[in-house]
């Protein structure tokens, strides 16, 4: 057990020095987003906080798999083994894209202001584009027009996503790519909850359960 742990801490700390589910989660809700940081990724207090968590004899007694968690999880839940992966994150007027190299998942999390925030997955078969949006469109100021792999399905040119752009507005700044830690419970169906990191360190909490919603476990803290 204990090597497949430390096996799981190199990764981390490899990651991230190489970077340049109806049950309501335990939150604070915050309507404000999260300010964007320039600074190139790197070890942060988060994989060094699990460092120490691993180097305990046994970091989850209660739990069969002693997973620990990356952060300090208040709602005591059981972890299953938390991953590193490459991801890039944009913010918008009301709410965020992120995408995760680990399964090549795009999630459209929509800030609506309430505490069970909605967010869906967007897929992109490959299959068809539709027009979208004015491909010469100008942002209003201080704004901006997501580009690259957000950009098909906030102009809505994937079929069926063509409610992203009037659900979350327009970008705040451009992407950034970073490395992320992502992390469930093993809770089973509206129990089920993972979480993963932003480029501030902030967390984010996504309900699995047949209602999906999100929210900020942790604000940014970098």
């Amino acid at each position: 057990m204990h090597w497949r742990l430390f096996a799981i801490s190199a990764l981390l700390l490899a990651g991230c020095q190489s970077a340049s589910t109806s049950t309501p989660p335990v939150v604070e809700p915050t309507a404000a987003l999260i300010p964007t940081t320039t600074a190139l990724p790197g070890p942060t207090a988060l994989a060094e906080g699990l460092t120490v968590r691993l180097s305990t004899p046994d970091p989850s007694p209660d739990c069969p798999e002693h997973y620990p968690w990356f952060f300090d999880n208040r709602a005591e839940e059981c972890a299953a083994p938390v991953l590193n992966t490459w991801a890039a994150l944009q913010r918008f007027e009301h709410g965020l894209m992120v995408w995760f190299q680990q399964d090549g998942l795009t999630y459209v999390l929509v800030d609506d202001g309430s505490l069970f925030k909605p967010y869906d997955l967007a897929v992109d078969t490959g299959e068809s584009y539709l027009p979208g949006l004015d491909l010469d469109l100008t942002a209003p100021n201080g704004l901006t027009v997501p580009e690259g792999g957000f950009e098909k399905f906030w102009r809505g040119r994937v079929p069926g996503y063509e409610w992203v752009q009037p659900q979350i507005g327009w970008a705040t700044a451009p992407e950034t790519g970073y490395s992320a830690l992502w992390q469930c419970n093993t809770a089973e169906l509206d129990a089920a909850r993972c979480y993963f990191t932003g480029p501030s360190d902030e967390i984010i909490v996504l309900s699995q359960g047949s209602s999906r919603y999100w929210n900020y476990w942790q604000t940014g803290v970098r």
